[in-house]
């Protein structure tokens, strides 16, 4: 059975102890809905950006954002690919747990996704590894370590998996760090390990309560700074003691939200919260979707409201009626032509917030 070995020292527990302040105030905070989806959205960017990158992606951050946004002027299909199937990962990531359970269909599911249409020597399939690898240095080609034998992979990962379904009485934070190095530890698959332990990192911390809006993202920080963040990993494969990769892990997970912390109450004083009247007004499933499905199309009529939540052509009416009431979206055209869009926050501070 897996067993992780680390220490809680005061490094760990103050990192801790800042996100969970910082995650409070995040939590709390009452954006209006364009600001919100904006922050969403610079963070997934981010996210795909950055876990590409560190995998070896040429894509800069404005092609992988125009990418994420539709357009298709990427002539390079396998990084275009790369970059399309993990932020489709993202996207759906509630699809690969059951009931917060993770299980190893979910993530041959999640691996195959990542890795799909991508130029591989041996497509992982819906298997581990069938051979023994080395894991090199993208730069200098030097072997980094050796994970284990493909012959225990099989024994490994079923330790893992059942490890994190049973470690509720565990701080999320850390059984998010603890998985990631023991995911990447063992390399279970072919190709895509990187990209697959990210997104399993994420899915632990969205089940558990700790995707904080989704407004951070880990992997930007590891980009950043990609020696020190293998250099935290060695330190667990070089003493089989997890301390100082969690008090790395901790610290970036702390500076990431901090900053995000710094965005919110920014914006909370340039566009303050509703007034008490509109607090009211809370926002229900059926309008978030709606708004969402602006955010990513500019616009919405009556009839595409309808398929999208699944109600009739009235019940749609009254939810795009409800939003107009709470100066969220503004009616466009008459007749047929009606359509909705939202309502536009200062375009500076958009701009500003997207940098």
């Amino acid at each position: 059975m897996f067993s992780p070995i680390f220490n809680y020292n005061n490094n760990i527990l103050n990192n801790i102890s800042g996100i969970e302040f910082s995650r409070g105030i995040i939590t709390q905070a009452s954006l209006i809905p364009e600001l919100d989806s904006t922050l969403k959205k610079k963070a997934y960017i981010q996210s795909v950006y950055a876990s590409t990158a560190i995998d070896g992606n040429i894509l800069t951050i404005d092609e992988v954002s125009k990418l994420l946004n539709g357009s298709d002027d990427v002539v390079d299909d396998n990084s275009k690919n790369e970059v399309v199937n993990y932020g489709h990962v993202l996207t759906n990531l509630d699809k690969y747990h059951d009931n917060c359970v993770i299980t190893e269909q979910l993530l041959f599911d999640m691996n195959m996704e990542i890795t799909k249409n991508v130029k591989v020597d041996t497509p992982n399939g819906e298997n581990y590894r069938h051979v023994d690898v080395k894991v090199k240095d993208i730069d200098t080609d030097r072997v980094r370590f050796v994970p284990p034998s493909n012959m225990n992979v099989p024994r490994l990962m079923d330790d893992l998996i059942s490890w994190i379904n049973s470690s509720n009485d565990i701080s999320p934070i850390l059984v998010a760090g603890i998985v990631h190095y023991e995911f990447l530890r063992i390399h279970p698959f072919r190709t895509g390990n990187g990209k697959t332990a990210n997104a399993l990192t994420k899915l632990i911390l969205n089940t558990r309560g700790y995707d904080i809006k989704r407004y951070f993202t880990l992997d930007e920080c590891y980009n950043n700074d990609i020696n020190a963040y293998l250099n935290a990993l060695k330190t667990a494969d070089d003493t089989f003691d997890l301390t100082h990769w969690l008090e790395y892990f901790t610290k970036s997970f702390f500076i990431s939200v901090t900053r995000v912390k710094a965005d919110v109450q920014r914006l909370l004083t340039i566009s303050p919260p509703p007034n008490e009247l509109d607090k009211q007004l809370i926002l229900k499933d059926n309008q978030i979707k709606i708004i969402n499905y602006i955010q990513e199309y500019g616009q919405i009529t009556n009839k595409e409201t309808s398929v999208l939540l699944e109600i009739s052509s009235q019940a749609s009416h009254n939810n795009l009626k409800k939003l107009q009431k709470m100066k969220i979206i503004t009616r466009k055209g008459s007749g047929r032509s009606t359509f909705y869009v939202l309502n536009r926050v200062n375009e500076k501070l958009r701009k500003q917030l997207m940098k």
